[in-house]
């Protein structure tokens, strides 16, 4: 490449890593409004979730033109194909979060026309911590931060078991009083979103270590138990 083409190149990757740094941060602000709705049972900003998520995906669309644009009309290193094939799979990563943002928001919508179960605190701590999770997966994406890419990955186990204890809560519940099934199914759902996006984001994670590293990490991640992550 000449010198004018390097610099051209390098500037397109820089928008390709702002633009998916600002992808992350509209998602963010997604979940953050869901669970606004879902914490102060409003409806109306329920509603409006799902028109943030179309924005969203017309700006996956515009992200993924631009990387294939970029791998097209230049010839990147291994290195730098890592790079740009990862933020296309980290744009992915952010999408699917963004629609399970939405599912939270029109789970949310039923269960605020009905009677509290108790347990929508426990819930709502289950996506403090996914939303730390998001907000550190993207500063360690934005500095290639292997070791905050790391801790994010382990923090997974810890939302698993919080999943898991909400999950066996609310079947107990369930079967306590069946007048709560229809609340309990609604925050099943709502907790299963919650720990799918912590799957997307520890997925995230595992990108930045690939692109940094050269390679994705060997061992498995291991759920804390498996019988909560059938399908409620």
């Amino acid at each position: 490449m000449t010198s004018q083409t390097l610099k051209a190149f390098d500037k397109d990757i820089q928008l390709v890593s702002k633009r998916v740094i600002g992808m992350a941060n509209m998602v963010s602000l997604e979940l953050s409004n869901s669970f606004n709705a879902f914490s102060e049972r409003n409806q109306d900003k329920a509603i409006d979730i799902a028109r943030a998520d179309v924005l969203i995906d017309a700006t996956e669309r515009i992200i993924d033109d631009l990387i294939v644009k970029t791998i097209v009309s230049h010839q990147p290193t291994a290195a730098e194909s890592r790079l740009l094939i990862s933020a296309l799979r980290i744009n992915k990563d952010l999408e699917r979060i963004g629609d399970y943002a939405t599912n939270i928001a029109n789970h949310s919508r039923t269960l605020n026309q009905l009677e509290l179960t108790g347990k929508e605190d426990n819930v709502q701590q289950m996506w403090q911590a996914v939303q730390t999770m998001l907000a550190d997966v993207t500063q360690a994406y934005d500095t290639k931060d292997t070791k905050a890419a790391e801790v994010v990955r382990q923090k997974d186990s810890m939302v698993d078991e919080m999943y898991t204890q909400i999950f066996t809560d609310l079947i107990a519940l369930n079967k306590e009083n069946s007048a709560q099934s229809c609340a309990c199914t609604h925050l099943i759902f709502i907790a299963r979103s919650l720990e799918r996006i912590g799957d997307h984001i520890v997925d995230i994670a595992e990108e930045v270590l690939y692109v940094v590293n050269g390679k994705f990490p060997e061992e498995e991640r291991l759920k804390a138990d498996e019988s909560a992550f059938v399908n409620p």
